[in-house]
């Protein structure tokens, strides 16, 4: 997670309006994930989101960075997939300070079933917050 939390301090010194990263998409009996890629999220608002975009020197084709630009809706600012969705349809309900869990839809992957979305329920964790006397970045799993 240290090389992930160095890269979300590049994005920081970039845009300052960012509020908050999440690592997005592990499943709830991870302990410890090591992704080959990572999905994040941001919440900050559309002016960051199309300064994200033009950004080009901190896009990576490992990390997918999705941008909340209003408290609910999202936006990809860059990754392998253009998504675009609502934190309210994702059922995004945060535990704890550092915890968060949300509902994605996923083709199904069982034969039975081709064609059909379902619905799986994935763990966020938080990787910086701002903090309202400073900044800090976090020291989770």
């Amino acid at each position: 997670m240290s090389e992930i939390t160095a890269f979300v301090s590049s994005v920081l010194a970039s845009c300052l309006d960012i509020h908050a990263v999440w690592s997005l998409d592990h499943c709830p009996a991870e302990s410890r994930p090591a992704p080959l890629r990572h999905e994040l999220l941001a919440f900050a608002d559309a002016a960051t989101l199309a300064r994200l975009r033009k950004s080009e020197h901190l896009h990576r084709a490992d990390v997918e960075l999705l941008v909340v630009v209003d408290g609910d809706l999202f936006e990809s600012a860059w990754g392998p997939r253009k998504l675009s969705g609502s934190l309210a349809r994702w059922a995004w309900r945060q535990i704890s300070p550092h915890e968060a869990y949300y509902d994605e839809a996923r083709w199904s992957q069982c034969d039975g079933d081709a064609g059909a979305v379902v619905r799986v329920r994935r763990r966020a964790f938080i990787v910086w917050q701002r903090q309202a006397a400073g900044v800090r970045l976090a020291q989770t799993a």
